[in-house]
């Protein structure tokens, strides 16, 4: 536990104890400190606050500039405290900006053009955060280019419910002022990118950095084949049709793709489907090639694993997800984690031919020997599985693929979410099981379209398992303290994780509240003075 004493913008400060395992972000909320936030992942960089005494993770410095860090900055979202600290407020990371125009490229997309502070740096491609007078911020990607253009270029998408985005688009006005911060991110043209085609891939009003990324390339005259790929549900989405057009007939090495997923109706000239599948269906091999990906985080997350497995090397797959909302103020019904009980939330729909392809299980009892021999002597990895038996983990997992890939009901352990919910998985740590569970699939020789749809059902649950803090399990709606031992009575028949015997429906057993190990009432009673309660710490 460490002892957090925080000074805000007026000066005032208050003393916070950290609970267990919680980072800043979350011990700061907890007490009512209003900081702002966002995407709660490290990506936006909103949530920034400056540490004056203690010691900082590097992991919550990520992709900071480098002045910032010097001077004490860090990501509170990222910050699991390694000791005491002193935080204060971050001063002097806003300038003041006028508001030159605003203009509806399309009935959902506003550009907005911002004048920019003296001596403003920035890459085409990178994003700035904006703040309202009521402290609200979010992060917008610029359109422009500095080379060739005054203006700071935004596109804003009208969203429902969006608070940011529905102010900038209706209420903020042509000569109103607003708070800017300085350009941040890794999305952007660059000079290892010179010499290797480039392919675009962006949903929405994702075309906005990756426009900006093309603009700069043939700015430098970039010789090699240019892709743009943008995705939307209906023709209307294409709000930069016109000039995109307009710039394929000016460059000849520059070629533009629009993709529908949400219609029926597909217009000449127009691929249907979901974009990042097309784009990888035409470019089957992109080694050598710099990969760029922006628009909603689904499509990122896919696109870079299929990026990957197409041949790009990782340093060469660049990517702006659309990951920030803003969780004290906008939330929905339908961003709620799915409660345990419900059939919806635990599994993607059947796949008959996957399963075929799996030779009825029986390649895929292979491929999860390998791949488990590879985890438990990965040393990123093994830890996770301390005290569990490779052959019994392989079992469950054989099962849980087989009721997700068949729909029958033979799997009875948690599911995911509550499974990892004492994990701290980053999205490399994600990343790394992943490439290992794709070699054992090409080595087993799955066919690769089979390979894209098994890696699909994998990062089905990234979002249950990735996280920067554990989370409390939840059974039957009830939230489960991380340490201790509990009693439950099982609805499914499942295996006592001692001694491998059957557990029948109805019967009474203890399991461990963090890891979910079962111990059925034989091991119960005979361990009887081993098992602590469940407010116990083990």
């Amino acid at each position: 536990m460490a002892h957090l004493k925080y000074q805000s913008h007026d000066q005032q400060s208050r003393d916070i104890h950290s609970r267990n395992a919680e980072n800043v972000l979350d011990a700061l909320l907890r007490q009512g400190i209003n900081i702002p936030f966002s995407c709660r992942s490290g990506v936006c960089h909103v949530c920034v606050q400056q540490c004056r005494h203690g010691d900082i993770p590097p992991s919550a410095q990520k992709g900071l500039a480098p002045e910032l860090v010097k001077q004490g900055y860090f990501l509170p979202c990222q910050c699991t405290p390694v000791g005491d600290m002193q935080i204060a407020a971050p001063t002097g990371l806003f300038q003041t900006t006028l508001v030159h125009s605003k203009e509806m490229l399309s009935s959902h997309v506003c550009r907005i053009l911002l004048e920019p502070p003296t001596d403003f740096a920035y890459k085409a491609g990178q994003f700035i955060n904006l703040r309202r007078p009521d402290g609200i911020t979010r992060s917008y990607s610029l359109a422009s280019l500095p080379a060739e253009d005054y203006f700071l270029e935004l596109h804003v998408l009208r969203q429902d419910g969006g608070i940011m985005s529905n102010w900038l688009v209706d209420e903020l006005n042509t000569g109103d002022g607003i708070d800017i911060q300085n350009a941040e991110g890794s999305c952007h043209y660059q000079t290892t990118a010179e010499d290797s085609p480039l392919l675009m891939i962006g949903t929405g009003t994702g075309l906005a950095p990756l426009i900006g990324i093309v603009r700069d390339a043939l700015h430098h005259r970039h010789q090699h084949e240019i892709h743009l790929y943008h995705g939307g549900r209906s023709t209307d989405r294409f709000y930069l049709h016109e000039q995109l057009r307009q710039l394929e007939q000016a460059h000849s090495n520059f070629h533009y793709h629009e993709c529908i997923s949400g219609t029926s109706e597909v217009p000449e000239n127009t691929f249907a489907g979901r974009v990042h599948e097309i784009a990888f269906s035409r470019h089957p091999n992109v080694h050598g090639w710099n990969v760029y990906l922006a628009g909603l985080a689904e499509m990122v997350d896919s696109g870079t694993l299929l990026a990957a497995r197409h041949g790009a090397l990782p340093h060469h797959i660049h990517s702006d997800a659309f990951t920030l909302r803003d969780l004290r103020q906008n939330k929905r019904e339908d961003s709620k984690p799915q409660p345990e009980d419900d059939d919806s939330a635990k599994y993607p729909p059947p796949d008959a031919a996957l399963w075929a392809a799996l030779q009825d299980g029986k390649l895929l009892t292979s491929i999860l020997t390998d791949f488990y021999t590879m985890v438990y002597a990965d040393e990123k990895l093994a830890s996770f599985f301390n005290g569990v038996t490779k052959q019994r983990l392989i079992e469950k997992q054989y099962l849980f693929i087989r009721q997700i890939l068949t729909g029958e009901k033979v799997y009875f352990g948690d599911r995911p979410r509550n499974s990892h919910h004492w994990m701290v998985i980053s999205d490399e740590l994600f990343d790394h099981r992943e490439s290992i569970m794709l070699h054992c699939l090409h080595k087993h020789g799955l066919p690769e379209p089979m390979i894209h749809r098994f890696m699909e059902m994998e990062g089905f649950y990234r979002r249950d398992i990735v996280k920067a803090a554990p989370f409390a399990r939840v059974i039957g709606g009830i939230e489960k303290p991380f340490e201790g031992f509990d009693e439950i009575t099982m609805d499914v028949g499942t295996l006592c994780d001692s001694c491998s015997r059957e557990v029948a429906p109805g019967e009474k057993v203890i399991y461990h509240v963090r890891i979910g190990k079962i111990h059925c009432s034989d091991c119960s009673t005979r361990h009887h003075h081993e098992i602590p309660p469940a407010n116990a710490g083990v």
